[in-house]
C-alpha cells in the first residue's frame, strides 16, 4: 500500500470504523483511541497489506483492539475499591 492510498482509506474509512467501535463500547474517547490504534497499525503493515483488503483489516484490527481494551479494563481494579475493601476488613493504615 502506497501512502496516498493509506491516505485514502483514512478519509474512506476512518468514520465508520468509529461508528462501529462507538456503537460497541460507548465511550467517545475510548473510541477515538482504538480508531487511531488501528490506523497505526495498519500503518506499520501497510507495505503487507494489500489496498483492497484495507477496509477488512481496520475493521478486524478495531475489534480485536476493543477485546483487548475491554478485557484488560476488567483486570484493573480501582484503587477506590482496594481501599474500600481494606478499610471493610477493619484494617487501619
Amino acid at each position: 500500500m502506497t501512502t496516498a492510498e493509506y491516505n485514502l482509506c483514512v478519509d474512506e474509512f476512518s468514520d465508520s470504523v468509529y461508528r462501529f467501535i462507538l456503537k460497541n463500547i460507548r465511550d467517545v474517547d475510548k473510541a477515538k483511541d482504538i480508531v487511531q490504534d488501528s490506523f497505526m497499525k495498519l500503518w506499520e503493515k501497510a507495505k503487507d497489506v494489500n489496498y483492497e483488503k484495507a477496509r477488512s483489516y481496520l475493521f478486524t484490527t478495531a475489534y480485536h483492539t476493543l477485546i483487548d481494551n475491554i478485557r484488560k479494563e476488567k483486570k484493573q481494579v480501582s484503587i477506590e475499591k482496594v481501599h474500600y475493601n481494606y478499610l471493610s476488613n477493619g484494617k487501619n493504615y
